[in-house]
């Protein structure tokens, strides 16, 4: 199988959400194991899905809340103007390319740490929820929201935190009219006034432990609240949407649906090279009504899309 020749960039030039910084290597291994499996599942010919799967940072806004919440904690700038927040981050998404940190170190031993040290605290995400909201994929939303009420069950997984998921998910519903069915998600700790003090959970890349905590991922993470309502989870029923490759392990099982921006990261332009979906759609005015075509395609009388991989 033939893959499109690409320069690898250097590690200065990674500029991704935390999930997406490995090394393009593996990426390359794991969209050859995608393309086998998509061939062997056949998963063009199945189209009737009934749970949608939605990436949090990249996806469902256009931005990463791990970023814009360094910002918000670290806001002092440099002589350059450069916010320390972000320079914070940039060193773990480093760590991360270069193999020096796992995602799970990374959330322990990077991101948490940081935030323990300014002292964050519950009161402090709809502070970083304001930064977001400007980003909200408005076609998104709008598609989603018609199709959970065909009866689809919506979910929206992370690696990032769970509670700002859930704000989030608050503030959909108070705005759109929408909300996820399900939000997963890595779990802080908080003492009693609220402040972070630690990990309780991860959801990261492999159903293992990091220094003592139990980390899902996502698919274990789904599937464990599926069965905490007594509700039942189809894989092969269900489509993900996501932004780019740090979805990829995900990618293989499922059927598979890449948003891209007119200017992608380097892992979201890494991803739409080697087709690392079974559709890649652009983000515009036709957003919506691709995706709705695509979920929505057995309710559409079975009507042919244009959207092309």
């Amino acid at each position: 199988m033939k893959l499109p020749k690409m320069k690898v960039p250097k590690v200065k030039d990674i500029k991704s959400k935390l999930s997406a910084a490995k090394l393009l290597g593996v990426v390359v291994k794991n969209s050859i194991q995608f393309k086998l499996r998509r061939s062997a599942m056949k998963r063009f010919s199945l189209r009737d899905f009934d749970t949608v799967i939605v990436d949090m940072d990249g996806t469902t806004y256009r931005t990463d809340a791990n970023l814009e919440g360094l910002k918000v904690m670290f806001p002092e700038t440099d002589s350059k103007g450069v916010i320390k927040g972000e320079k914070i981050y940039d060193s773990l998404i480093s760590e991360i390319a270069q193999g020096k940190y796992s995602i799970e170190k990374a959330t322990v031993e990077g991101l948490t740490k940081y935030l323990i040290k300014r002292k964050t605290e519950r009161k402090d995400f709809p502070k970083i929820l304001e930064k977001v909201k400007p980003t909200i994929r408005v076609p998104l939303i709008q598609a989603l929201k018609k199709i959970k009420k065909r009866g689809k069950k919506i979910v929206l997984a992370t690696l990032s935190s769970q509670y700002f998921g859930e704000i989030l998910n608050q503030y959909l519903d108070e705005e759109f009219g929408f909300s996820f069915d399900y939000v997963v998600g890595t779990e802080l700790d908080y003492d009693s006034a609220g402040k972070i003090i630690g990990v309780k959970s991860i959801v990261g890349t492999k159903d293992s432990e990091y220094e003592k905590i139990p980390v899902k991922t996502k698919l274990t993470a789904i599937r464990d609240s599926f069965q905490n309502k007594n509700e039942e989870f189809d894989v092969k029923r269900a489509v993900l949407i996501t932004d780019c490759y740090s979805d990829i392990d995900l990618a293989k099982m499922l059927v598979t649906i890449l948003i891209t921006p007119d200017n992608p990261t380097t892992a979201q332009q890494v991803s739409r090279r080697l087709k690392l979906a079974d559709y890649i759609l652009h983000d515009n005015k036709l957003l919506q009504k691709k995706l709705e075509e695509i979920i929505l395609y057995e309710e559409n009388e079975g009507k042919e899309t244009s959207i092309k991989n």
